[in-house]
């Protein structure tokens, strides 16, 4: 497994994580900023356009995933003419230990075979990077690799998670 992961080298831009989560989904957040068009305002936070579907492909697989960002406040760098320089998906969360985390970043690995017209073993090998904000213990952790890799890491990230909170329960 060769995937890079940085634990609490990223923090989530400011307003992206819901003030309020609920343990029983995954929230997808904005992972970039537009930049600043008038002296003084807010910039924009922007979900890349390779995620603007991906909330309605896991709720028709029955996976509990919603934009942090409300309807009609959402912004995507096409609006701002800048490119991603890689996929990336960044999520927010309860907890690692959630069910949904590796459903999740499988659906957008099978999604971006889909749009792209790759075998899934070709997107799973594809460059991949994913945020995590896990707000109930204040970790980001960012992960870098291939699909696989990066599933594989958050498994073992999930395993611990888990692990950890049955010692809490016991």
């Amino acid at each position: 497994m060769t995937v890079r992961i940085n634990e609490h080298g990223w923090t989530p831009l400011d307003g992206a994580v819901p003030e309020t989560l609920d343990a029983d989904k995954v929230y997808l957040i904005p992972t970039r900023t537009a930049v600043q068009t008038a002296e003084g305002a807010k910039p924009e936070l922007c979900y890349t356009d390779n995620v603007r579907y991906l909330p309605k492909a896991a709720r028709a697989k029955g996976l509990p995933l919603e934009f942090s960002q409300p309807e009609g406040e959402r912004h995507y760098l096409q609006e701002f003419s800048i490119d991603p320089e890689m996929w990336s998906l960044g999520l927010a969360m309860l907890t690692m230990a959630s069910d949904w985390l590796i459903l999740t970043v499988s659906l957008f690995i099978s999604q971006r075979a889909d749009n792209q017209g790759w075998t899934e073993e070709q997107a799973q090998e594809l460059p991949l990077r994913v945020y995590v904000a896990e707000t109930e213990t204040g970790r980001d952790i960012e992960l870098e690799g291939s699909g696989t890799d990066v599933i594989e890491a958050l498994k073992v990230l999930q395993a611990e998670a888990k692990k950890h909170k049955q010692g809490e329960v016991t």
